[in-house]
């Protein structure tokens, strides 16, 4: 997609338009709202620019990024004194403080349930905390986003990955797919900008889950079936998990609950999530 004609005051700034920077920029052309993108070979009339590895032996060029209200971050960022670095040297360009907005994911959310005050699992960090805490102390805002899914990510192509036993009882044991539409993050995203809250971090799914057991027998292979039906019978760990019945039965039962809560989210930005999967 080609981006809108930039204007001296940009609503925002995309710094990484990949998956989840088109679905907002389509919806920001839907709206006649003005963005500039960041790809790393400036495609489709994009910037281009990257941010480097690291800081250590070169300043963070920013010359080339225009000035926006609100900048947003989509990929993560390994380094917290990388995200200073690059939180400086664009201030320090256009000597005004943006809106800032880097994206994440719901992998230290492990609470059982979980919401947005839930104490992060370091255990589970990828790399993206210490650039999430500057962010926050900044006065910027983290999105932790759940699985994403929409255009050409879609869950019925990653039921083949889960074939072996440990994989399938994996997904047994912890039935709940939580995710959240690309067209959704757009919104989402959107609403943060006009409705900015500072040093916050937010979760957001679609409200609600989706049963890892519905998804292998509507999309599963019969290997995978087979596999899921022997291990909810004869598997002890499994059977004492799911009950008695076959795997119709345990559908039927229901008991898959969200583990992750992002109400806050929805009714802090008086929005309601739109999409939701069919899984038939």
């Amino acid at each position: 997609m080609e981006q809108q004609v930039m204007s001296a005051a940009l609503p925002m700034l995309i710094l990484g338009l990949g998956w989840t920077g088109q679905f907002l920029a389509e919806l920001m052309v839907s709206m006649h709202l003005n963005y500039a993108a960041t790809t790393r070979d400036g495609r489709n009339n994009t910037i281009a620019w990257s941010l480097p590895v690291d800081n250590s032996n070169e300043t963070i060029d920013v010359t080339r990024l225009p000035f926006a209200q609100t900048v947003l971050v989509t990929f993560p960022v390994m380094e917290g004194k990388l995200m200073e670095s690059l939180m400086d040297a664009y201030q320090l360009h256009h000597k005004v403080s943006p809106q800032w907005i880097l994206l994440s994911s719901t992998r230290p959310f492990v609470g059982k349930p979980a919401n947005r005050h839930t104490p992060l699992d370091p255990t589970k960090d990828t790399g993206r905390m210490a650039a999430e805490a500057v962010v926050i102390k900044r006065g910027g805002t983290v999105l932790h986003l759940s699985g994403l899914w929409g255009g050409q990510r879609q869950p019925k192509n990653w039921v083949p990955r889960f074939s072996t036993e440990d994989a399938i009882r994996n997904k047994l044991l912890s039935r709940q797919l939580h995710l959240i539409h690309g067209k959704d993050v757009a919104r989402s995203i959107l609403a943060v900008h006009n409705q900015f809250k500072s040093g916050e971090r937010w979760v957001i799914t679609d409200n609600g889950c989706y049963d890892w057991i519905r998804l292998f027998l509507a999309w599963g292979s019969k290997e995978q079936i087979e596999i899921a039906r022997d291990l909810a019978q004869n598997d002890k760990q499994c059977h004492e998990a799911l009950g008695e019945g076959t795997l119709e039965d345990i559908i039927r039962c229901g008991g898959v609950e969200p583990r992750l809560d992002s109400t806050e989210f929805w009714e802090t930005f008086q929005l309601q999530p739109t999409e939701f999967l069919k899984i038939e």
